[in-house]
């Protein structure tokens, strides 16, 4: 009975370490984690929302507009066509012997529209960026490039990311450039005067 026992109880012994096994295991887990601090990954994804140019880029030089012909390429404004511009309100010494032109349109939105307007003449070449109204009212007009033949005063410019730049020379005062922004309904804001 002593050799039957042994044979009966060893099976028994043996599946009931292997169910003991089985339990202290996963509770010998349990213990190592929770002893072990939880390490958790997190990324945060920033979107950092680009703000799109509400002003379409441009650059004015002489070297384009004169040297290359650019201006003198463009078609001529009618006469109805300068009273629509307001081409009297902006331009001070309005004369019929200049030839005034639409250069580019920098903005159309629902409350402005923002406009080049040049004129050109045989010894004197000026652009103004003009700003109007819904009803096409002139609001403000700024002269972005200006070049004459006595050389004795330049302005060129560049409008990037909606901050136009201004680079002037004159005769009295040397190279200085100018910075401007926009305000949310297109008016100019003049950021920064500095020397070279």
């Amino acid at each position: 009975m002593n050799l039957k026992m042994t044979h009966l109880y060893l099976p028994l012994i043996f599946l009931l370490f292997i169910a003991l096994g089985c339990k202290t295991e996963p509770e010998q887990t349990n213990k190592k984690n929770a002893m072990a601090p939880k390490i958790t990954q997190t990324s945060v994804v920033e979107k950092t929302a680009e703000v799109q140019p509400r002003m379409k880029p441009f650059a004015l030089t002489f070297n384009d507009l004169i040297e290359k012909g650019r201006l003198n390429k463009l078609p001529i404004l009618t006469q109805k066509e300068i009273a629509t511009y307001f081409v009297e309100a902006i331009d001070e010494n309005l004369n019929e012997e200049y030839k005034y032109h639409l250069l580019d349109e920098i903005v159309t939105a629902t409350n402005a529209r923002m406009l080049l307007i040049a004129r050109e003449y045989d010894n004197e070449n000026t652009v103004w960026l003009c700003l109007y109204d819904k009803n096409h009212k002139i609001l403000n007009a700024k002269e972005v490039y200006y070049d004459n033949a006595e050389g004795n005063y330049q302005v060129e410019a560049s409008l990037k990311n909606d901050t136009l730049t201004l680079f002037m020379e004159d005769v009295n005062e040397g190279k200085y450039t100018e910075k401007y922004t926009f305000e949310k309904d297109f008016k100019i804001k003049q950021l920064t005067k500095n020397s070279k």
